[in-house]
């Protein structure tokens, strides 16, 4: 028998209305470059870093399990992400964040598990992600300035997949969540933008067209990809091995520039 819903469910970390730092400063560009690879211009998304205040939030402290999608997929006959081979996850693999899913079968998921719970669930913003990541002082990895293998699930480590969420406590932001460096990528809810983030300029929109926002890196990318501010996008349509998703809980963010 499948352990009820609201077991599978993660826990949830309260995300406080404080001034934030997001993004990268224009002046740190080719330090980024020098450090991790590229040009200047491999990290102009990132600029200009800004000032942003949210509404108070809830963020999953941990990514979506196998096991959570899963409950959905046998609720309501949704197809299993192709990496289970089967009807079901391995039961080894149960713990361990979903992945071959794509933003728009991430945002069904979202709007099920609102359903079957009466709990107000959706993807974060990009905002909402990197605050949670970082905290609101600018650190470049969630637990500080400088990376250190043991903290994350990124390709220094070797380990070459996958691992169960929550496997690097150390590794955990200010706010106390888990496996926001490496592990896998994760979708939110954004629509790929340039600075400064603005939640009401129609990139939070969820019928707008184009890619979306993914966050954190993955098993297989190196330490650069892991930073809380680097950014990648994928087309909504698009799965991959790589690429999860975290719950977020609340009303969608506003934010104001500071």
């Amino acid at each position: 028998m499948s352990e009820p819903l609201e077991l599978l469910l993660p826990d949830f970390v309260t995300i406080p209305a404080r001034p934030f730092r997001m993004g990268t400063p224009e002046r740190a560009l080719s330090e980024l470059a020098r450090r991790y690879g590229g040009t200047r211009e491999s990290y102009r998304e990132e600029s200009p870093q800004h000032a942003l205040t949210l509404a108070p939030y809830a963020i999953a402290a941990t990514p979506t399990t196998n096991a959570l999608y899963a409950a959905y997929t046998l609720a309501t006959g949704t197809p299993p992400p192709p990496r289970w081979r089967g009807p079901a996850p391995p039961p080894l693999l149960a713990n361990h964040p979903v992945v071959d899913v794509s933003w728009d079968e991430a945002v069904a998921c979202c709007r099920w598990l609102s359903r079957a719970t009466g709990l107000p669930l959706r993807l974060p913003t990009e905002a909402e992600w990197e605050h949670a990541a970082r905290g609101d002082d600018g650190r470049l990895f969630p637990w500080g300035d400088t990376f250190e293998p043991g903290r994350a699930n990124t390709r220094e480590g070797g380990r070459g997949g996958t691992s169960p969420v929550g496997a690097y406590p150390d590794g955990a932001s200010p706010y106390g969540v888990y496996d926001m460096a490496g592990n896998v990528w994760e979708w939110t809810s954004s629509l790929d933008g340039a600075y400064p983030y603005r939640p009401d300029d129609g990139r939070e929109s969820p019928d707008g067209p184009g890619r979306r926002i993914m966050r954190g890196g993955c098993y297989a990318n190196p330490q650069g990809y892991a930073r809380c501010a680097c950014r990648f996008r994928m087309g909504p349509a698009v799965r991959n091995e790589f690429t999860g998703f975290r719950l977020a809980m609340g009303r969608s963010a506003e934010g104001s520039d500071q």
